[in-house]
């Protein structure tokens, strides 16, 4: 079962993958590898991936939030 869940847990897609993804979009334009017809395409998987960066950072935010008590 764990070898099961461990290989769950590999398919499933990471905040460093996120990263990794815009790096590649960014050194791919960069080279220009990416045809202007292609550009809205990757451009918005790029903005999917920030979106999903800065979703993950919020939540972060928003639990360490959570944990604080008022006294």
């Amino acid at each position: 079962m764990k070898e099961l869940l461990e290989k769950i847990d590999e398919q499933n897609i990471m905040v460093s993958d996120y990263h990794t993804i815009i790096k590649l979009i960014e050194a791919s334009l960069q080279r220009g590898a990416i045809r202007a017809n292609e550009a809205t395409t990757v451009g918005k998987l790029y903005d999917k991936c920030v979106f999903m960066i800065n979703k993950h950072n919020n939540k972060e935010k928003q639990d360490g939030g959570l944990s604080k008590t008022d006294n």
